[in-house]
């Protein structure tokens, strides 16, 4: 009897206005997910931080929508990107390594080379003094290591002979003398050869090979030549 009389009764004026108001919020949220135009949605009506990485597609984004600058060591993978090398070497070193931050590491660099290419030479055995083989100019400021190898020939006449070869390496005042002994096959043109390995240490100024040769006996002259190079390396800066 109770129930009876409840359902008879009329709804107060609250129930009737929240119900009202509901009906409307949820037509309204129905009626905005359906009826929103393309294109309407700018950045102001997106809250900050709305976006998030699950919500952007892959490969939405491309290399001309990044700001250029913008992207550091910080964000770029390291094993795939070599970062700009940023360190210098001083004098007298070269880079050796680089890692993936862009350090440098600095080694010794091979210290300076001076030197000729082969050249030969006529060395009477007749003559009174040495001859000229090679020669190079070495800067002022260091000291050199020379090395030579001269190669003496000697072309037979018809009769056997011995003959003495003197050659000397000269860097700045230093030299280094050295003899050599060729035996000729007595057959006219035949060739022997000998050679005269020198070496030493000296400053600046001029490194040069010259070379004298003698013959032994009364005979006909034996025609003597020599071939020689010379490579000097710097070993130590006064600068």
């Amino acid at each position: 009897m109770r129930l009876r009389s409840l359902l008879r009764r009329r709804p107060s004026p609250a129930l009737a206005m929240s119900s009202l108001a509901l009906f409307m919020s949820l037509g309204g949220a129905g009626y905005a997910a359906t009826q929103i135009a393309n294109g309407s949605v700018g950045t102001a009506q997106l809250a900050n931080g709305a976006v998030t990485n699950s919500k952007l597609r892959d490969n939405a984004v491309s290399y001309n929508k990044i700001q250029q600058g913008t992207v550091g060591v910080r964000r770029i993978n390291t094993a795939q990107v070599q970062v700009r090398i940023g360190a210098t070497c001083q004098a007298g070193t070269a880079i050796g390594a680089v890692d993936s931050l862009g350090k440098a590491t600095c080694n010794a660099a091979l210290p300076p080379e001076f030197g000729t290419t082969n050249n030969t030479a006529s060395v009477p055995t007749t003559a009174t003094s040495p001859t000229s083989v090679t020669s190079v100019s070495l800067p002022s400021g260091g000291s050199y290591l020379a090395l030579a190898n001269p190669t003496a020939t000697a072309t037979s006449t018809d009769t056997r002979q011995q003959v003495s070869v003197s050659c000397t390496l000269t860097v700045g005042s230093n030299t280094e003398t050295r003899v050599a002994t060729i035996d000729t096959t007595g057959t006219s043109g035949d060739a022997s050869s000998n050679s005269i390995p020198l070496q030493t240490a000296g400053p600046s100024g001029t490194a040069a090979v010259s070379c004298q040769s003698s013959v032994s006996g009364t005979a006909t002259p034996t025609t003597v030549s020599v071939t020689a190079a010379i490579n000097a390396i710097q070993t130590a800066s006064n600068s």
